[in-house]
């Protein structure tokens, strides 16, 4: 999906996407910009009605951000260490005095 520069449709109630973090949504990548995330079972017969209802706008600017994501992290085994190693960097209080505290 994010290959395809698609709005990426997430039905999960508490999952945490790549690099992402509850605390700081800017992290490396703020998923919400990029996916439209909905409940579990909740709104699954309206994803479509749903993404009819977001604007041109909105919906160019998901799926720039999803294929950004793409681009930058997921398409290859660099870009996910790339992601994984600014998310470390980034995470409070998990790396002190040079040891990744876990």
């Amino acid at each position: 999906i994010t290959s395809a520069g698609a709005v990426p449709v997430v039905y999960a109630n508490d999952w945490l996407p790549p690099f992402a973090s509850r605390v700081d949504m800017d992290r490396v990548i703020n998923w919400t910009k990029c996916a439209l995330f909905l409940k579990e079972g909740k709104f699954a017969e309206k994803t479509v009605d749903i993404l009819r209802e977001m604007s041109d706008e909105v919906k160019c600017e998901m799926k720039k951000c999803s294929f950004a994501f793409w681009n930058e992290f997921g398409s290859s085994r660099e870009g996910w260490l790339k992601g994984i190693l600014q998310w470390v960097n980034t995470e409070p209080g998990l790396v002190s005095g040079g040891e990744l505290k876990l």
